[in-house]
């Protein structure tokens, strides 16, 4: 393979550089108008307008992504947007149900609808409580009344006159008591016969009163039934009048609203129950009369509920459709709840209780939903699904969900359901909900994915600084400065970990703006400028730091054994990235390798303490491949060798150490030393070629930093694959001793090339006959691995 050794890298190429001369205005305030868009998500944006502009309900929307990369922001902006374009949904409002009071009735209206009917209806109610007792206290109601009464009295006075000439023809007489009808035998005077008279009288002649006693006694019973009749139709006459009086009143009242909502047959219907509740219902209306009682006691006076109107989605106000983002969806957030208020120590309910959720609030528009708020319990989530799946909100307590006893609750008529659901979350959940849910892809078909970075491009640039206007703008902060926004382009790099990426994480870069636009105030500037945003980075590192300076001082202090002069055989330094979450740093790492005779080839020591992830695993047997296909074709190695991170006590992961580790085996085969003042990354293949690894900009400066602090020597440096060249954005600090010779990077495109910077020797390459050049690294490993090979065979011949 051939190799050449590498030669330090331009400063030109560690890191990239904006011109603030490209930047279009001298502060922000004085840019171009500031448009409110979204930066970059290309492909997400295409793939939301696909699913919102589907009409069907099962393309609902998931928008997957890295956390803080403005997910909710973007689907806001794009609904926001989108919904400004179409036409507010209806009202909704909840009515009494006369036939079935548990069920209250849902009934829609146009947009600003349900305030009307609400305040018709709460006019119609104020208009029956004056009119029907004015109604009852009128010249014709009483006239009329009075005539049904005065027909009764004489239809009564006739039977009792007919009944009293009956009796006196018999020689009776009627006595009218309190207790009823008394009939007594009359003297000729026409009064009753004094009682001694009567028993002065023989049997047979009282025998002869009884009998005609029970004849008038006869006729007494049917004209009592006969007046009983009459004063029954003398109730219904005056039940109809009344009716008829408050049927007309009320008929007249409501002909208007009849007519508003002729073609809402619905409310037609509602109001027609309405009229025939009220004339139903019309004595709760009357004056009541005073209690006779010295201490009158109280009453329950009627609340006409029945006839109010509960606006339960008022969409007056809106202009376009709702965009409704609920950030705690619990259950009754999203469905509503119904509310009740105690009365004599019991919880009541009615339909005026009830309050609308977000799928409500949400209807006819677009709900954006956290996921992973939503699924925090399992509740809300299946009712959404049963909610999209059945396509009507259903309004249901809690309690009664769960299986509790309840109070007394209501069943509303549910609301049909026409919206987009977007969930917003990472695309892990998204993952786990598509293979183990198996109602989510039926319902959710559309994945909007976002990305952490997009290309730096010219077009990428200008959407970038327009995004920065619009922080500043809408944040009310200082003016950014050209020399600020240039300073924020390359920190969007260095975020992405790419020269040719800018970091999409919009929710840091706006927090980065606003520290540097409090860092502006603080040095007393009106505009916020690169000193400023220099100023807020290194207080974040500051801040984030504190592990990485104990680990840098328990180096330096000698605790930790990291060389960075001289030259030592079969030992290197590596370099690792510690992730703490928000504050991430690289670290180098002494490697170490040793050789004897055997057979079991190279030994993970960290693998067999369990402290090696599987792709470090990995790397190691990648490493064995590599060493058999360059030192094996002739015979199998009689090798054991063993690799380990000395003084690593967490687990090792990743392959980015594998060109470390094969140097260091090699070195230690050929007993050459291996420079301490280079630090190497990078994976590699069975082939020995250098293969690209992450975190290299915090690798270099993780050594670079540990040098810096025992002091530059002009020959420190790192190496690493010539395939991270485009990731290269080193931090200022680094650049700037490189292009004072203080430092070096190196690029690498295959493991020789690592080997002749590492010990100062070629490494070789097979000739035409086989063998690798005398005196090259290859050729001192080859002949090694040859001198045990021998002693081992050498070996088993004395055995025999």
């Amino acid at each position: 393979m051939p190799s050449s050794t590498p030669q330090p890298l331009d400063v030109s190429q560690l890191r990239r550089v904006f011109d603030p001369a490209l930047v279009p205005f001298e502060t922000s305030d004085k840019a171009p108008d500031c448009l409110d868009s979204v930066l970059g998500q290309a492909r997400a944006k295409e793939a939301l307008s696909f699913g919102l502009a589907m009409k069907d309900m099962d393309f609902h929307v998931y928008v997957a992504g890295p956390q803080r990369t403005g997910k909710t922001h973007l689907v806001t902006t794009f609904l926001n947007r989108l919904a400004a374009e179409q036409e507010p949904p209806p009202d909704w409002v909840y009515v009494h149900n006369f036939q079935e009071p548990d069920e209250p009735k849902a009934l829609s209206l146009p947009p600003g609808g349900g305030r009307r009917l609400a305040k018709q209806m709460s006019k119609l109610l104020d208009n029956m409580k004056a009119a029907i007792p004015e109604l009852f206290e009128g010249e014709d109601y009483s006239r009329r009344k009075d005539n049904l009464t005065s027909e009764f009295k004489r239809a009564r006075s006739d039977i009792f006159a007919g009944l009293d000439s009956q009796a006196r023809e018999q020689g009776y007489v009627l006595k009218f008591e309190p207790t009823g009808i008394m009939v007594a035998p009359a003297g000729e005077d026409g009064e009753p016969l004094p009682d001694n008279t009567l028993r002065e009288m023989n049997e047979e002649e009282r025998e002869q009163l009884r009998k005609k006693s029970d004849v008038i006694q006869a006729k007494v019973t049917e004209a009592l039934r006969a007046v009983n009749a009459k004063e029954k139709d003398l109730h219904e006459a005056l039940s109809g009048l009344d009716k008829e009086m408050v049927l007309q009143a009320v008929g007249h009242m409501l002909s208007d609203m009849q007519q508003e909502y002729a073609g809402q047959q619905p409310v037609l219907d509602y109001l027609e129950q309405v009229q025939q509740d009220l004339v139903t219902n019309y004595e709760n209306f009357k004056h009541k009369d005073k209690s006779p009682l010295p201490f009158p006691m109280p009453t329950e006076e009627p609340d006409f509920r029945e006839y109010q109107v509960n606006v339960f989605v008022d969409n007056s106000a809106t202009k376009g459709a709702p965009v409704v983002v609920e950030h705690n969806p619990t259950y009754p957030n999203l469905f509503g709840r119904i509310e009740r208020q105690a009365q004599f120590g019991a919880l009541l309910t009615d339909f005026t209780l009830l309050k609308p959720g977000a799928l409500h609030r949400a209807n006819g528009g677009y709900l954006v939903l956290p996921v992973m708020d939503l699924l925090r319990y399992w509740l809300p989530w299946e009712g959404l699904k049963r909610a999209l799946r059945d396509r009507k909100v259903k309004m249901e307590d809690v309690m009664e969900q769960l299986g509790y006893m309840i109070t007394r609750t209501l069943r509303p008529e549910p609301i049909p359901l026409n919206l987009k659901v977007v969930l917003v979350g990472d695309s892990q959940l998204y993952h786990l909900l598509y293979v183990h849910d198996q109602q989510f892809p039926k319902l959710f078909k559309v994945r909007a994915q976002m990305s952490e970075y997009m290309d730096w491009g010219e077009q990428e640039v200008s959407e970038f600084i327009n995004h920065l206007c619009q922080i500043a703008l809408r944040r009310q902060l200082r003016p950014l400065h050209r020399g600020a926004v240039a300073r924020l382009i390359e920190r969007a790099s260095e975020m992405s970990g790419d020269s040719e990426h800018l970091t999409l994480r919009l929710a840091d870069l706006e927090d980065l703006v606003k520290e540097s636009n409090f860092h502006a105030g603080e040095a007393g500037r009106e505009h916020i400028a690169a000193a400023d945003v220099a100023t807020a980075i290194a207080g974040r590192r500051r801040r984030g730091a504190m592990m990485e300076e104990h680990l840098r001082k328990a180096t330096t202090r000698g605790f930790i054994n990291i060389a960075t002069e001289g030259s030592v055989q079969g030992q290197i330094n590596g370099l690792a990235v510690y992730d703490m979450g928000d504050y991430a740093f690289g670290s180098p790492s002494r490697i170490s390798a040793s050789v004897g005779l055997g057979k079991e080839g190279v030994t993970n020591i960290d693998r067999e303490a369990d402290l090696s992830g599987p792709f470090h695993n990995k790397g190691v047997l990648i490493i064995g491949g590599f060493l058999r296909q360059r030192f094996a074709r002739r015979g199998p190695m009689a090798l054991t060798a063993s690799l380990v991170f000395e003084q690593s006590y967490g687990t090792v992961d990743g392959d980015s150490a594998s060109l470390a580790e094969v140097i260091t085996l090699i070195s230690e085969l050929a007993e050459l030393p291996l420079r301490q003042d280079l630090a190497i990354t990078g994976s590699m293949d069975q082939h020995g070629r250098a293969q690209a690894i992450g975190g290299v900009n915090l690798k270099i400066e993780g050594f670079f930093r540990l040098c810096e602090k025992r002091g530059l020597t002009g020959k420190q440096g790192v190496v690493i694959p010539s395939a991270n060249l485009k990731n290269l954005m080193l931090h200022p600090d680094v650049v700037a001793a490189v292009k004072e010779g203080k430092f070096a990077v190196y690029a690498v495109d295959t493991m020789d090339q690592a080997l002749e910077l590492f010990t100062g020797l070629p490494a070789g390459e097979r000739g035409e006959d086989g063998a690798f050049p005398e005196g090259s690294v290859n050729y001192l490993a080859e002949q090694q691995l040859e001198a045990m090979r021998q002693a081992v065979k050498d070996m088993a011949g004395k055995d025999k």
